[in-house]
Parts: structure tokens; C-alpha cells; sequence
């Protein structure tokens, strides 16, 4: 959102910058994103001008007369909407400063000393436009040699506030203010609210049939309008805040939007079938024309805001083009309510239309503050367009909302924060926040306005009191760790620990990435139609197309930042993420929440570890390895068998089993992919179904080894179809209780040093007895039965 520092001196007196506010509501939790100059000029007047002629020497060029209130100066001027004589401009005399920099001197311009220049707004920071130079009317009250900076309300700075969902308070200017004046002890200047005299006779109906949806609904009616473009300086201060000014009625409501932040409508009365308001729900079907042209359509969930004939506005959301003030409204129905902030959330996700007012509405606005909004706007009315109040002021608020009231431990806060804060002070800060507090001893009794729907417990005002303290003052200590006697980390976190343990000692960096996806980069792996991986559940209402489906493989995030790490340089790299992905129910109905599975995957491209010199390029086998060792930490075994995953490069790739049940796959990622994604280096991938694996076996210590082992290498040629695990589950059949550790160290295959449709292998064995030294006889004897066994359960041929 953005806030405009002169109003805010407006509402409090501050002598702070914009980069002073922006630190300080930044450390209280309302983060300053940027601030920027705006109208940062000086020395520019207003002008009249008293007669123009075309430059001697120059078609496109006028001399133009103008008086500042003490003499007349003839200004050279290139624009193409010079005025008529009476007309008010803004000149930069010699001596002024524009918003670049720029000292203005007198300069010839074809022949002619022009001193100064006309000013059109690009140039004094005021907007883009450069169409033509700034032309005033009289409602925009400058006169001759007014200091136009002054008058229009400038020099100022706008501040970018992150204001978070839960504190709707501070999506106006009124509520930042209150935040500064509680942080630094400055004075609110809470604006005043004119007493309104009913003047015209003009009369409306309104009939609240809605209570739920729309718990408040006021109303007041105004005549005598003249609808028209609003002062220069109302027009520029919402053209700041990023509002197009669009009339002085309507411009009424936007002012106090953007000071309550209260949203208002503003309907033509006469345009109102019955001079009626009836607040209702939707029929399911109905239609209504909005002010955006678009024909909407509506359901029974909806609020609607409707005449006796049909919808006029959807509640919270946007009114409708069949009720618009125009140029020729004379009477208007001014609406300010409190709306179901649920209601309106809905409404507005299922239309696809986020505005201002459903922005504040669906956080929840001051019910409270309603009525007066009306007012405040109704005097701006009065002052931009000549309006009257017409009719007494209508206020349906059958069933009131009641402040929170909450209890607030002394104690528990110095417990929490760690701050010796006396009860008093607590008390101190919470009514400088504009909560009615009642000391009681220890214990501080507060009523919570309602404009503060985000305070509702106990340690929401501790909060507020660190906030306000002071977050930087709290002190850093090492909180003890406890854990409840008994009680044991849920099994599947356990083995998400034990992973990222394992994958980190590996080399591996974790990272987060976004749960919503680009769909192209799903589409991207290959999948089948048939495969639930290819049909992603898609959200209704994305905040941009690349996060709009959930993901269905933690892949595509690995791999977009392995992507984005490599293009910035680096070239070795290990990543890993552990979280869920999200999978249709096939069959079962649209309503029906995702599957999620928690899977862990990990990427890496580049190099193996060298010794004095760079080491070999990794290859399928450095991943089948990191997988080997992961699954080991988490206690299991696993099989690897030969897959047809589509993303993954074919024959490059196996399956991941354990007792049968496949658990995940890997492989060299498929030239194609990297080519879409921007990859350019070879790289290594693998996914494991972390729920398919089971619960990790507890871990358990075992002595270290007293006596020496004893190694035995096997070298033989084998038929070459015949993997590495049917060898390793044969060896195990065998395997001797003193034969500890088994190894692969060669599978070589060079034509003329191996048989034809065979390989050679070369294993390792190690023996050793927990309780002894073995004896080169019982080697030898349980090797022998080992070779035995395998030649009868193998065709190999010793080397």
C-alpha cells in the first residue's frame, strides 16, 4: 500500500524522513518496501497568463505573456495547449530547482532570452505525461506568485508499506499514523468529522435482508451536486498513491478509503429503481453489468446490492455500471457498510476481480468506524462538488459487534519476552495503540476496538508490546530445549531428519522451493496422460501463470534452481528438498482434497572430489551411490533395476526397490529436458517416496572392531546380462557370518581382454570375529565355501 509521509504529518506531528519512517515501521513489523520523491522541486509559481503569439522564428514555438503577481515576463514555450488569456500556469523562473536536479537560467531560444520555462507535469515529477504544459482551473485556488510547491501539497515522499493480511487497520493512512504516534510518543491528530445539517429533501429506502453477509449498512443521501474534476492537488495526491482521479464525487470516496481505509460507493439516486437499497443474497444466475464492463455472473453466496429491479453492485467487490455517477448525477445514495469478510473473500476469488475495496473488506474493516466514514466523506463532497446533505442518515445495524475484551498477565509477558517491563509501562504502550486499558495490579484488563480484528488473545498483546518495545531491545538467549519425558518425534518427521542428516554429510544443500509450479515445467517431463504426475490440479486463481498448478514432482523445483545456480557460475553442485507433492483422487469428486505424498529428490551436476589434480565428471553410478548411503541411514536395502521414467535419459536410469516394492527412481536427467529448462551441464537426479519407505528402524550403536579383518578379493567373467544385484543377492545367500563387508571394485567390459557377451568383475570381501583374531585357515574356509556357493548358483569363470 502505498502512504504519502505529508499526509501522515497531517494526522501526527513527525519530524521524521521517509527513510526514518520507513526503518522505523519496518522494525515494528510493518515492512517499508521502498520510498520514493515525489514533486521534489522548488521555486515554481503560479502564473497568469496575459497574452500569447507565435515565436518569430519558429512555427512550433509560442511567447507567452505571464504575470506573477508582480510583473509580466514573456516565457518561450514549445507546447501545443498555450491557453487563452486568464488562464493559470506553473512557471520555473530562473532559480528554480526541477525534481532532476536541474537549476533553471535564462536561455535563447531561436533569437529569443526565454527566462524560465512553462512546466508540464512529467517535469516537475508530478506524472508521465508530456502532452503539454499544466494548465490550472480556479478550483485548483492557485493565484499569481503562489508558491505552486506549497500549494499543491509538496514536496512529498510515498512509502511502499507490506501491510500483512492481519492488520486491515493499517490500510489507511490513519491507522500508520497511529502506529507512528504509539512508537514515538508523538500526538494523534485524529481527523475531525464536520456535523453535517440536513439541507435538501431527497429521500431513499434501504431494507437489510442480508444480516450475515453484511452485519452494517450505512446510508446517507446528498443533492445539489456538481459532478466535475476535482482541485489539482486532490488530484495529484491520489494520482501518488497509484488511484487515477476520476470526478470530485467519486474522488470523495477514494480519499477516505485511502485515509480510514474505510472503502464507500457512491450511487446516482435518480438512477435507482424506487430510490431503493436492498441488501440480499445473490439469486443463483443473476447477472450484473460492473463498473469494469464486464457482465458477471452470480450465486446464492453472493451479497448483492440491488434496487427493486436488479443487482446494482456486488458487496465488497465492485458496483455496477446500470447506478455510475456521471457527468450529469445531481443526486447520489453514498453507501458505507461492514461486509462478511469470508463473503467477500469468496465472491472475489470465484469472479477473478481483486479491487481496493474487496482488498480491505475480505481482512475485515472497523465496523464500527462505518458511520463515520460516511460523514467524513460526506464533507469532502461538500467541498469538492457543492453537495448537501439531503435525507437524515440511514444506520441498519441490527445485531452489534462487540469489542474483544482480554486479559493480560504482567508476568507472562516478562516470561515470554524476556523483558523486565513493569506492568505500568505494558499498560503504556497498549493505550498509546489506542486499546482501552484498566491496570489492575499485575494483571491489565483491555478492551479491544474493532478495528483490531487481529487481537484475540493474551499473546497477541504481548506481541504488541514487543512491537512497540521494541524487537531489537529484547535480549538474544538460548531458550531451554525440553522435551516432554515419553514423547518422541512423529515417526515420519524422524525420517525426514534422518534424510537430511544423511544427504548433508553427503554434501548436499537443502532448499525450499514453491509448492506451485509452471504447468510447462510439469508438461515438460513426459509424462502419460494415464499418469496422475501429467494432470496437476490447477488454482482457480493464481498469482501469476508460473505458480498456477500444484506440483506433482519435487523435480521441476530442484531442477529450475539448478538451472538458475548454474547460469550464475556455479558449477558444482548438490541439492536436495524434502516436501509434498500434490496428486488427484481419480474418480472420487472435484471437492475432493489432493493426495500428498511426502518425497525427498535431489540433483546434482559437476565434478567428483580430486586430489591434486580436477576430478572425473560425475556419472549415474556417483547418484546410485548417494542413494545406497541414504537409504543405509534410514536402515534399508534396495534393489536397482532398469526403468522407463520419461524424464530421465533411457538406459541412463534404474528403479529404486526395496523387498519388491518400488520406492523411487533415478538417473542422468534427459538431454531434451535440460534443453527446455536451460541446463547445459550433464546432471544426476533421483526421487524417493518417503511414506512407501516405512518407518526408520531405531538406530542403534554397535562396539568398534577390537581385532583386525582380513580382505579377499574374487576377479571372474559372468555373463554380462546378469547384474550386479542378482551377484549381490546370490553372495548373501551364501554369505558367511564372519564375511562383514562386501564390495564392488571393477566391472570392465574392453572387447579382446573380456569373452564375447560376457564382463569381468572384480569383488572384494572382508572377514573378521568380534571376539578373536581369525586364523588365515578360517578365512580361506569360509571363503572356499563362499566361492562353492556361488559357483553353483552362478555360471561364472574365474579369472
Amino acid at each position: 500500500m502505498k502512504i504519502s509521509r505529508r499526509w501522515l504529518t497531517e494526522l501526527v506531528e513527525t519530524p521524521l524522513s521517509g527513510g526514518e519512517l520507513a526503518k522505523l515501521l519496518t522494525m515494528a513489523g510493518l515492512e517499508v518496501e521502498a520510498v520514493t520523491p515525489v514533486g521534489n522541486f522548488s521555486g515554481v509559481v503560479a502564473a497568469e497568463v496575459r497574452g500569447r503569439r507565435p515565436h518569430p522564428q519558429a512555427n512550433k514555438l509560442t511567447l507567452v505573456d505571464v504575470f506573477d503577481g508582480q510583473k509580466v515576463t514573456q516565457v518561450v514555450c514549445g507546447a501545443p495547449n498555450v491557453p487563452e488569456p486568464g488562464a493559470i500556469v506553473l512557471w520555473a523562473p530562473p532559480g528554480a530547482k526541477l525534481p532532476d536536479g536541474r537549476a533553471l537560467e535564462p536561455k535563447e531560444i531561436r533569437g529569443i532570452v526565454s527566462p524560465g520555462m512553462l512546466c508540464a507535469e512529467d517535469e516537475l515529477g508530478l506524472g508521465t505525461s508530456h502532452e503539454g504544459i499544466l494548465v490550472l482551473s480556479e478550483k485548483d485556488g492557485l493565484a499569481p506568485g503562489d508558491n505552486a510547491a506549497e500549494k499543491l501539497g509538496l514536496p512529498d515522499e510515498i512509502l511502499e508499506v507490506n501491510v500483512t493480511p492481519n492488520r486491515p487497520d493499517c490500510l489507511g493512512h490513519l491507522g500508520v499514523a497511529r502506529e507512528i504516534a504509539a512508537l514515538t510518543g508523538a500526538e494523534l491528530r485524529l481527523p475531525p468529522v464536520p456535523p453535517m445539517h440536513l439541507e435538501g429533501s431527497a429521500s431513499a429506502t434501504v431494507r437489510l435482508e442480508d444480516p450475515e453477509g453484511c452485519p452494517r449498512y450505512s446510508a446517507l443521501v446528498l443533492d445539489n451536486l456538481t459532478v466535475g474534476p476535482s482541485p489539482l492537488a486532490v488530484r495529484l495526491r491520489l494520482q501518488a498513491l497509484g488511484v487515477r482521479a476520476i470526478s470530485n464525487v467519486v474522488d470523495a470516496t477514494n480519499l477516505v478509503l485511502l485515509e480510514r481505509g474505510q472503502p464507500l460507493h457512491a450511487f446516482d439516486l435518480d438512477k435507482l429503481a424506487g430510490h431503493t437499497i436492498v441488501i440480499r443474497r445473490a439469486r443463483a444466475g443473476e447477472k450484473i453489468a460492473t463498473l469494469d464492463g464486464q457482465e458477471r455472473t452470480l450465486t446464492d453466496e453472493d451479497v448483492a446490492i440491488c434496487d427493486e429491479a436488479h443487482p446494482v453492485a456486488v458487496a465488497g467487490v465492485m458496483g455496477g455500471s446500470s447506478s455510475e455517477v456521471s457527468a450529469s448525477t445531481r443526486r447520489v445514495l453514498l453507501e458505507s457498510a461492514y461486509f462478511s469478510p469470508a463473503r467477500v473473500r469468496r465472491t472475489a476469488r470465484r469472479l477473478g476481480l481483486h479491487t481496493e475495496a474487496s482488498h480491505r473488506f475480505e481482512r475485515g474493516v472497523d465496523p464500527e468506524g462505518v458511520l463515520d466514514a460516511a460523514r467524513a466523506c460526506a464533507d469532502w463532497m461538500q467541498r469538492l462538488s457543492g453537495a448537501r446533505l439531503a435525507g437524515a442518515p440511514i444506520d441498519l445495524y441490527p445485531k452489534r459487534i462487540e469489542p474483544v475484551r482480554l486479559a493480560l498477565r504482567a508476568s507472562r509477558t516478562r516470561a515470554l519476552l524476556g523483558l523486565e517491563l513493569p506492568a505500568a509501562r505494558q499498560a503504556e504502550i497498549l493505550s498509546a495503540l489506542g486499546l482501552e486499558v484498566d491496570p489492575a495490579g499485575e494483571t491489565i484488563h483491555v478492551l479491544v476496538p474493532t478495528r483490531r480484528p487481529d487481537l484475540t488473545r493474551e499473546v497477541d498483546l504481548i506481541e504488541e508490546i514487543a512491537r512497540v518495545h521494541g524487537f531489537d531491545s529484547v535480549p538474544a538467549t538460548v531458550p531451554p530445549l525440553r522435551r516432554a519425558p515419553g514423547v518422541s518425534p512423529p515417526p515420519a518427521s524422524l525420517k525426514a531428519d534422518r534424510a537430511r542428516d544423511a544427504l548433508r554429510g553427503l554434501g548436499f544443500d537443502e532448499l525450499s522451493t514453491y509448492a506451485f509450479v509452471p504447468p510447462a515445467h510439469l508438461a515438460a517431463l513426459g509424462y502419460p496422460e494415464s499418469d496422475r504426475r501429467a494432470r496437476p490440479i490447477r488454482l482457480q486463481n493464481p498469482i501469476r501463470e508460473e505458480q498456477s498448478a500444484m506440483r506433482t514432482s519435487l523435480a521441476v523445483g530442484l531442477l529450475s534452481a539448478l538451472a538458475s545456480n548454474l547460469l550464475r557460475g556455479e558449477g558444482e553442485l548438490r541439492l536436495f528438498e524434502v516436501g509434498e507433492i500434490f496428486l488427484r483422487r481419480d474418480g472420487a469428486p472435484a471437492d475432493t482434497p489432493a493426495e500428498e505424498r511426502r518425497q525427498l529428490a535431489g540433483v546434482m551436476s559437476g565434478h567428483r572430489e580430486g586430489w591434486l589434480k580436477p576430478g572425473e565428471p560425475l556419472d549415474l553410478f556417483d547418484a546410485k551411490g548417494v542413494v545406497v548411503e541414504l537409504l543405509s541411514a534410514l536402515g534399508h536395502v534396495a534393489d536397482f533395476e532398469p526403468s522407463r521414467e520419461p524424464w530421465l535419459h533411457p538406459g541412463v536410469q534404474a528403479r529404486v526397490s526395496i523387498l519388491g516394492r518400488e520406492v523411487g527412481r533415478l538417473g542422468e536427467v534427459h538431454p531434451d529436458l535440460r534443453a527446455k529448462l536451460g541446463i547445459e551441464a550433464r546432471a544426476f537426479a533421483f526421487e524417493l517416496d518417503l511414506d512407501a519407505l516405512g518407518a526408520a528402524p531405531p538406530l542403534r550403536l554397535a562396539e568398534l572392531p577390537r581385532f583386525p579383518a582380513v580382505t579377499r578379493d574374487l576377479s571372474f567373467f559372468i555373463a554380462a546380462e546378469v547384474s550386479a544385484g542378482a551377484i549381490r543377492a546370490a553372495i548373501d545367500r551364501a554369505r558367511d557370518p564372519l564375511c562383514v563387508e562386501v564390495k564392488v571394485l571393477e566391472d570392465y567390459r574392453e572387447p579382446g581382454r573380456v569373452p564375447a557377451g560376457k564382463k569381468g568383475m572384480l569383488w572384494s570381501f572382508t572377514y573378521r570375529a568380534p571376539d578373536r583374531t581369525l586364523t588365515d585357515a578360517e578365512v580361506q574356509s569360509a571363503h572356499e565355501r563362499l566361492l562353492a556357493a556361488l559357483k553353483s548358483a552362478l555360471e561364472l569363470e574365474l579369472r
